[in-house]
């Protein structure tokens, strides 16, 4: 009986113990703020934007290569309608020449040496993205690629023509971009005695303007 009681005072005084050291700990006040505060500094960039209105048009000029001749010069007009942000239609009108100068001897190939084209396409805005100029100014900017199908006029005849292209864009400003663009101008033809199918390189540079 009397270890029962021994035992039952030496616990009772554990546990007063105990309660008397977790009642003498000190308070330690609770800090809100890490150690390392991150910087919170932030950059307010101004970013050129197309503007509301959804119709482009666009002056151009570089060179049309035909298959197998010579390169010339090359302007135009395009039209195009935008229909989302990243669909859009469009349509050309391009004025070239070919020369037969390529054959030399005299050889006269062509009757008329004026090219004439016109094709209607759909585009697709693959990779838009954005050009830092500075810390605080950005111009966005896209990679797109363009298809479809027209007509190719020179020679007294009309062609119908497949084109397929792909082009760089830069919006300078809320209603204007410039850019270049690479397509390839695709039609059967015999002109030279053969029938064959020809493919007609075509570099263009560009301003265009939104209304």
């Amino acid at each position: 009986m009397m270890n029962k009681k021994w035992i039952f005072f030496v616990l009772v005084c554990l546990l007063n113990q105990v309660g008397m050291v977790f009642a003498q700990a000190p308070d330690f006040p609770k800090s809100e703020d890490p150690l390392i505060a991150p910087p919170s500094e932030r950059i307010d960039f101004k970013e050129e934007k197309i503007d509301q209105e959804f119709i482009e048009i666009t002056p151009y000029y570089g060179f049309y290569g035909i298959d197998g001749f010579s390169t010339s010069n090359v302007m135009g007009l395009n039209l195009a309608l935008h229909l989302t942000e990243d669909v859009f239609f469009e349509g050309n009108y391009g004025i070239s020449e070919v020369s037969d100068d390529s054959f030399g001897g005299g050889l006269t190939i062509f009757t008329d040496t004026d090219l004439t084209y016109w094709n209607v396409n759909l585009g697709y805005n693959l990779f838009p993205g954005q050009i830092f100029l500075t810390r605080n100014r950005t111009l966005n900017s896209t990679i797109y690629v363009v298809g479809g199908a027209g007509l190719t006029e020179f020679d007294a005849k009309s062609r119908f023509t497949f084109n397929f292209g792909t082009g760089y864009k830069i919006f300078f400003t809320d209603w204007m971009d410039a850019g270049f663009r690479l397509s390839l101008h695709s039609f059967e033809s015999d002109v030279t005695g053969v029938k064959e199918q020809m493919f007609n390189l075509e570099g263009i540079v560009s301003v265009a303007f939104f209304f």
